[in-house]
């Protein structure tokens, strides 16, 4: 994965054989664990692969509306934040246990590029990459620089 391997180039643990054997004990108990829940999870082996995959050409455009319906989109939508497009992301049409995860996956890739979430409403939120200004005209007026 994309984000994790960055990750691991900040920190220094590139390449080193023992990283990658924690990472792939993590995402084997993470897929029993889900399983045994009946939760739908991608593969240990789907997470291997390239995590930014299968989006199509978006290079000519700037702000990019997803509206996900289920949580396997999520590697799409990293994608877009990985190619630091403003993505706003509604999530009406998840239960709110599977748009809390996405979120959270979510929140793992726009930590890698700097990016922040925006809140619109409940289930409306928009990633912005760094760098990018943005007013939100609410109660605090906030400025994002």
């Amino acid at each position: 994965m994309e984000f994790l391997k960055n990750f691991k180039q900040v920190l220094g643990f590139e390449g080193t054989e023992e990283v990658e054997d924690i990472e792939e004990k993590i995402l084997v108990e993470v897929d029993e664990e889900l399983e045994e829940e009946g939760l739908s999870v991608p593969s240990s082996s789907n997470l291997k692969k390239d995590i930014y995959e299968n989006t199509g050409d978006v290079s000519d455009y700037q702000t990019i509306f997803v509206s996900p319906n289920n949580f396997d989109e999520c590697k799409k939508i990293a994608n877009y934040i990985n190619k630091e497009k403003i993505v706003t992301v509604n999530l009406e049409h998840l239960n709110n246990e599977s748009a809390q995860r996405m979120l959270d996956f979510l929140s793992g890739a726009m930590e890698v590029k700097k990016a922040r979430f925006i809140t619109v409403s409940k289930k409306v939120y928009v990633s912005v990459p760094d760098g990018t200004r943005s007013y939100v005209e609410d109660e605090n007026n906030e400025i994002f620089e």
